[in-house]
């Protein structure tokens, strides 16, 4: 058997596979002996139709092709053994060359290629993250507001009100094959307020006056920057009923009020509380940034090259997760390709930019698990589900039995792992690390290869 490799790019080669001519026929006689014995041919028994039966019975193409599927994989996996080539996935059988000789081409997926560059010597500026005494009046603000008293009001509305109507909305030349309702809907309520945009911006000017009973029409014109862009410079012609005018009395801040709110023992105590609850959340949100910004300028000094089976998962991954976001909602996706006036194919295009950043994003931080033997022990992974399960109380130990499946842990113990790559790399951007990390980083970063994940899988499989 004569083996020819030829490396291609994207971490790839092809094997070109001359097999002799005996092989060839010795496996297609199995072949005509199988099929011999799978098939009632008159005047034979099971399996002993000559072979030269079976070829005009079937033809010689059918036998050919038949064979062809054990002895592919066959030859591919002899010729991986001679190679010492360690896929990391299923191989193609591409083409056959020729018949005579039987030429096959295989193109065989080799493990992705990491270098991290000098990670290490990364350096981003962090800023601690500050709360503006604008951002805390703002929230008490809308605190403030949810306390509002609501109540009948036997006058015509004016600013600060609720309106309860019923509104309907119509375009008067709706584009070709669109519905032209907007709207229809029935004892909702409306607050009148300058900032107020629905249904449509400046709506308050409409509401003003109402009284129970009025009816209201009026025209609005969408603009260019609406937000919708199939309404731009579309008409259309709004119709308001009247059913109900509310008054909205917003009360003082006092300590009463902070105690009304929550667990708050005065006013004071509301304000101190709500501006450390508003500076954690921005912690999280400027740490996550942060984080994501030394994600990037780690994969930027990185040299990363994978085959295309890679790229072609995370994208399956990703309709995976779609899917079973849809399924939450009574949808599948072949009712969400319709909704969106997509194809499957169209969905996987929109889809690989993002399947890109997440491929490259999981390499780099496997190659820095790597690097800087990071390890996560059965410890850890019991704390973290502890951690997941507490909130659940009554049933959490319900919740702590889908963990007992080994996949479920080895699924954990990676986002473990990644959570760690992440903090060092922060430690590094940020300059936190000791001397003798550093040290012993520079050593470990000399390993030079991937640990690969070998599965030779079928040669067939495209």
């Amino acid at each position: 058997m004569k083996i020819n490799t030829e490396t291609l790019e994207d971490r790839q080669v092809q094997l070109t596979v001359e097999i002799p001519g005996e092989r060839l026929q010795a496996a297609m006689r199995s072949t005509a002996r199988r099929l011999s014995r799978e098939t009632r041919i008159p005047g034979f028994r099971p399996g002993k139709a000559p072979y030269n039966i079976i070829i005009n019975k079937f033809g010689e193409q059918v036998v050919f092709e038949e064979t062809l599927d054990d002895l592919g994989k066959e030859i591919y996996h002899q010729a991986l053994e001679e190679t010492e080539l360690d896929p990391y996935g299923p191989g193609s059988l591409d083409e056959v060359v020729s018949r005579d000789p039987l030429v096959i081409r295989y193109t065989v997926p080799l493990p992705p290629e990491v270098n991290l560059g000098n990670y290490r010597e990364i350096r981003i500026p962090y800023e601690d993250p500050q709360v503006t005494d604008d951002t805390l009046e703002a929230v008490l603000e809308d605190l403030q507001q949810r306390q509002a008293l609501i109540e009948p009001a036997d006058r015509p509305a004016q600013l600060s009100d609720v309106v309860v109507l019923d509104i309907r909305g119509e375009l008067r030349e709706p584009p070709d094959e669109e519905d032209a309702i907007l709207l229809d809907k029935k004892g909702v309520g409306v607050l009148i307020a300058e900032e107020s945009d629905w249904p449509v911006p400046g709506i308050a000017e409409h509401l003003i006056g109402l009284e129970v009973g009025d009816d209201r029409h009026f025209e609005y014109i969408f603009p260019e920057d609406y937000p919708s862009e199939d309404l731009h410079n579309l008409t259309a012609d709004f119709h308001l009923t009247c059913l109900e005018v509310k008054s909205r009395i917003v009360p003082d801040w006092s300590d009463d009020l902070a105690r009304n709110v929550g667990d708050y023992n005065d006013l004071l105590d509301l304000r101190l509380k709500i501006r450390g609850e508003l500076l954690e959340r921005a912690q999280r949100q400027a740490d996550a940034e942060y984080a994501q910004r030394v994600i990037e300028a780690t994969i930027e000094g990185a040299t990363i090259s994978y085959p295309p089976m890679l790229l072609q998962d995370e994208v399956n991954e990703m309709l995976t997760e779609l899917g079973r976001r849809l399924m939450r909602q009574n949808l599948n996706l072949e009712d969400y390709l319709k909704i969106e006036k997509k194809t499957k194919e169209e969905l996987r295009s929109e889809l690989e930019p993002r399947a890109l950043e997440r491929l490259t994003q999981a390499l780099a931080l496997g190659k820095l698990v790597e690097v800087e033997e990071l390890e996560v022990g059965e410890e850890e992974v019991s704390t973290e589900i502890d951690r997941i399960i507490a909130p659940f109380k009554d049933q959490s130990e319900e919740i702590r039995k889908s963990f007992d499946d080994p996949m479920s842990r080895r699924h954990l113990t990676l986002d473990l792992l990644t959570n760690k790559a992440i903090k060092k790399i922060v430690a590094i951007a940020k300059g936190e690390l000791n001397s003798a990390e550093e040290t012993s980083a520079e050593e470990t970063s000399e390993v030079p290869k991937q640990e690969s994940i070998p599965d030779e899988g079928n040669p067939n499989k495209e």
